[in-house]
């Protein structure tokens, strides 16, 4: 993953390619996301233009819409669930940065580095009540229910896998079931939220559900991944985190699992000595673990289209089938 030079725009164009038939509905989320921003007040406008406008993928609300265009509704109130989501993602990285320490987001100062650690918490917190101000705004209780449950579900992850930092004895189940919550979990809500806009049947929501589901496990593989052997130019974060708070990733938990007695105790010793970093790396190239943690979210990703075989081809079964391949391939 890191022997091809990167280029930020080109990837940026690819992803673009692929919202180009819901880009008006994604414009009409950032004005969204904006509104959210402006009707503060104090500091908080400045801060939270701060983090609306550092960008991102915009991956949550993409879903929501496409998920409510396969039921063939295109609303309003898309727009708002997919602002919701979106502001529900980026309340967990405040949190987020601050628990990992990490210093850039965006190619850009995180938060916390730019107004303090107390200040990131307490816009995290504000983020999560306007994203729950947005869905109310819609006044379906189902929907309200379905985001509440993702967000707490994500915060026991965050919270599991914190306190699972440096244990050499995490499973694969374990990593799996972090992953599940702190990822998997929201991209699920935003398909099922979708598919609730659209009045779609039970059977339809699941299969929704799953997709999401599958895509959010590949989404976290691949970020965690790239966590260790990325590119801080192409991926416009603080790399290396996970290693540095001993948090055991899936390609970590498949090196550790092809070392011998021996080689464990010094990979656990590497792991709390920031500057061993770089023999952790080549051990994992060399295993072939990095190798193997991409096949797994390729897995992922093929299980979410399989879950979208139901729904007759169209434009936006196409366009999803298409983020499941940029998910497994993409350098940021």
């Amino acid at each position: 993953m890191t022997t091809k030079p990167v280029n930020r725009q080109q990837e940026q164009a690819k992803l673009e390619d692929l919202y180009q038939s819901i880009f008006p509905y994604l414009l009409q989320t950032e004005r969204a996301l904006q509104d959210v921003a402006t009707r503060g007040k104090g500091m908080i406008p400045e801060i939270v233009q701060y983090v609306v406008q550092a960008g991102g993928k915009r991956l949550r609300p993409a879903l929501v819409v496409l998920s409510a265009q396969l039921g063939g509704t295109q609303t309003d109130d898309a727009i708002t669930v997919g602002a919701a989501s979106e502001l529900i993602h980026l309340a967990t990285l405040m949190h987020d940065d601050i628990v990992d320490r990490a210093s850039l987001r965006h190619q850009k100062p995180t938060a916390a580095v730019e107004f303090g650690d107390d200040v990131a918490i307490l816009l995290g917190d504000y983020l999560y009540v306007e994203a729950f101000s947005l869905l109310s705004s819609i006044n379906d209780p189902v929907l309200i229910e379905l985001f509440a449950r993702s967000t707490r579900t994500m915060c026991q992850g965050e919270i599991n896998q914190v306190k699972r930092r440096f244990q050499l004895d995490l499973t694969l189940a374990e990593y799996l079931s972090f992953i599940d919550n702190k990822t998997a979990t929201l991209m699920a809500a935003c398909m099922r939220g979708g598919a609730r806009l659209a009045r779609l049947s039970s059977d339809q929501a699941t299969a929704l559900g799953h997709y999401g589901y599958n895509l959010g496990m590949a989404f976290q593989i691949i970020d965690d991944t790239l966590d260790l052997v990325g590119e801080e130019a192409a991926t416009g974060k603080t790399l290396r985190t996970d290693l540095a708070n001993g948090k055991l990733t899936l390609p970590l938990i498949y090196l550790r699992d092809k070392l011998g007695a021996a080689d464990r105790e010094r990979f656990l010793s590497y792991l709390k000595d920031p500057e061993s970093v770089s023999r952790i790396i080549d051990w994992l190239k060399e295993s072939g673990a990095i190798r193997e943690g991409l096949r797994q979210a390729s897995n992922f990703a093929h299980q979410a289209q399989g879950a979208l075989h139901s729904f007759p081809a169209s434009s936006p079964r196409s366009s999803l089938n298409a983020i499941a391949d940029y998910i497994v391939t993409r350098t940021r």
